[in-house]
């Protein structure tokens, strides 16, 4: 990261130095991927921006989900659904990110989809993928795309998929809590290791 610099690159006295904490700050700092199918690979914003990353993985196009740069509208998880139009919404914004994926892996071309930390949008957009184009049920994606990549889907984005599992399977028994229980990660109580036993 770039600091702040003055006219002539030199930086300013009162010029603080930038902190890692905050918005910008991401819970990996190293690049995540990994293959999902022959062409469609799933990151993190890190991946998205190391060179060697994606010449490694022969990545020939990047679906960007994070919220500073995308060009497709895919907030899903910030339309109500008691606005009425939500689903309808958060189909369409299925709908433009299925025709970048198809766009890429017609052409046999590999393309990562990616958000900012990994973990939620970009997998819920490649499960939705799944369900959509190569008619898996929700679980089944869930399970393929877990046993390659770590995910933690979020509450609003597993309300999306639920809800994309019902409208593509009308007459099916969808159980919104048994899906989102399904789909969720486990409660594990997490204590981060004292660095500094000498206080």
């Amino acid at each position: 990261r770039r600091s702040a610099t003055g006219p002539a690159g030199a930086r300013g006295p009162d010029t603080p130095e930038p902190k890692p904490s905050g918005p910008e700050h991401f819970q990996y700092s190293e690049p995540v991927i990994s293959k999902v199918t022959d062409y469609i690979y799933v990151g993190n914003l890190n991946a998205a921006y190391n060179g060697r990353t994606l010449c490694r993985n022969n990545i020939d196009s990047i679906i960007d989900m994070s919220s500073v740069w995308s060009r497709l509208k895919v907030d899903i998880g910030d339309v109500p659904d008691a606005l009425g139009d939500g689903p309808a919404l958060k189909q369409r914004c299925f709908e433009d990110i299925n025709e970048c994926i198809d766009a890429s892996t017609e052409k046999r071309k590999r393309v990562l989809v990616h958000c900012r930390d990994g973990f939620s949008l970009a997998p819920t957009c490649i499960i939705q993928y799944l369900m959509v184009k190569q008619n898996m049920r929700l679980i089944a994606a869930y399970e393929i795309l877990r046993a390659k990549y770590p995910v933690n889907i979020r509450d609003c984005h597993q309300n999306a998929l639920v809800s994309l599992e019902r409208a593509l399977r009308p007459g099916g028994n969808v159980d919104p809590e048994c899906f989102k229980q399904a789909i969720s990660p486990p409660n594990v109580d997490f204590e981060a290791p004292n660095l500094n036993p000498n206080p």
